[in-house]
């Protein structure tokens, strides 16, 4: 995942070939180009791609901040010359923001990206999208040699770009590990949802792989699964997002919206899934394939969540969120409410369906997984990815909070 960044910003940089005359030039430069996608901005914060080894030099020279979004192409800058570059935009969430360099080399194209400086709060708040202008200044040797405003889109918080264009020559860049954004261990909601799930019965604890007993890790999944049908989750086909021209974006729901709305599409599901199991220190991840996001988690405590591996020695299982909703199952204060006797003949029978449908999920969610393990396996194919969280986490991308308090 750390390679892919840099090498999708050289291929785009590639791009933007023109007739060079020699007086300087610039262009605004934009990662997503027109479009403005917060979650994307929040949850790489503090990412660091320049520092993977992996990442491929790239063929123009970079100055400032190389994990940047935004930046100027400058064009045919004299040795030597003193360029201060100055990006802005209305509506609070962008500070002004700017990074004076010294050009190295007479350069015919030059990518230079200032330090951005976000108003994270501001960023939290956007639920829809908006125009704003995006304003880029360039100066050379004190002298200003233009200034541009652009309209661009703001979109949504809940967007979350996940493969942007290239160009009709290259391949789109897979950014799908922006998912992962959207999981959220910390989230205050999940301590509630714990405290009810031991209240089935089901377990008596979550204490992750100490246990040593894949069995007792299923029965912890199992027991999630079963106090979420028991809130009345559903699955609800709700993933559009207004077109982009060069960014393709799902909208994914906020944890407290989903269990709020008693709603759940296929990454809903996932990553409210995903964040609880992270929360009790599950390795688990999402199954991105072609149309369609699942769960998967790892029964082992030192399994790499290898969902390619061969069939005799995975240790990952699949799991279909969206089949959550297929049981209606009374809610866990109505159940208490009723006499011991009923409530625990209510309460066996309503389980055992549960437990069914739970079998059936991770049937189907294993069957897909090993069916397209070669997929997976192939490396760069934006169709079949695997986000595993914890190397999202580890590569520094960070939960998105949904402002949530308790």
């Amino acid at each position: 995942m750390k390679s892919a960044f840099a090498l999708t910003l050289t291929l785009l940089l590639g791009i933007a070939t023109q007739a060079h005359a020699k007086k300087p030039s610039f262009v605004a430069w934009s990662y997503t180009d027109k479009d403005i996608y917060p979650s994307a901005l929040i949850s790489t914060a503090t990412v660091d791609w320049a520092s993977d080894e992996e990442d491929q030099e790239s063929e123009i020279g970079i100055y400032g901040d190389e994990n940047g979004w935004f930046g100027v192409t400058l064009y045919d800058a004299p040795e030597g010359a003193k360029v201060t570059v100055e990006i802005s935009a209305d509506g609070g969430w962008l500070k002004p923001s700017k990074l004076t360099i010294n050009t190295e080399d007479d350069d015919p194209e030059v990518l230079i990206m200032p330090k951005a400086i976000y108003d994270y709060d501001a960023l939290h708040a956007i639920k829809q999208q908006k125009p704003v202008n995006f304003t880029t200044k360039v100066t050379i040797n004190g002298k200003v040699i233009g200034e541009e405003t652009e309209t661009m889109i703001l979109r949504s918080v809940n967007e979350c770009p996940f493969m942007v264009s290239m160009g009709d020559d290259e391949e789109p860049a897979d950014i799908s590990w922006l998912f992962a954004g959207y999981v959220n261990e910390n989230h205050p909601w999940i301590d509630g949802l714990l405290k009810e799930a031991l209240t089935t019965g089901i377990v008596d604890s979550f204490d992750g792989y100490q246990s040593g007993d894949p069995d007792k890790v299923v029965a912890q999944v199992f027991a999630i699964w079963n106090t979420l049908q028991r809130r009345g989750m559903k699955y609800s086909d709700i993933t559009a997002s207004p077109p982009s021209k060069t960014v393709a974006s799902q909208v994914v729901r906020f944890l407290d919206d989903s269990v709020e709305n008693r709603q759940a599409n296929c990454v809903d599901g996932s990553v409210l899934l995903a964040s609880v199991l992270t929360k009790i220190s599950i390795n688990c991840g999402l199954v991105l394939v072609p149309g369609h996001c699942y769960l998967a988690f790892d029964l082992a405590p030192d399994g790499e969540l290898d969902v390619t591996a061969p069939a005799d020695e995975r240790t990952v299982l699949g799991l279909e969120t969206t089949m959550m909703g297929a049981d209606n199952l009374k809610p866990l204060d109505e159940l208490m409410k009723m006499p011991a006797r009923l409530r625990k003949e209510i309460a066996n029978k309503e389980q055992e369906a549960s437990r069914v449908t739970f079998g059936n999920a991770i049937e189907t969610g294993s069957v897909d997984l090993a069916a397209n393990a070669e997929n997976f396996a192939e490396d760069g194919d934006p169709n079949y990815v695997f986000v595993s969280i914890k190397d999202a986490r580890e590569l520094g991308i960070t939960p998105i909070a949904s402002g949530l308090t308790k």
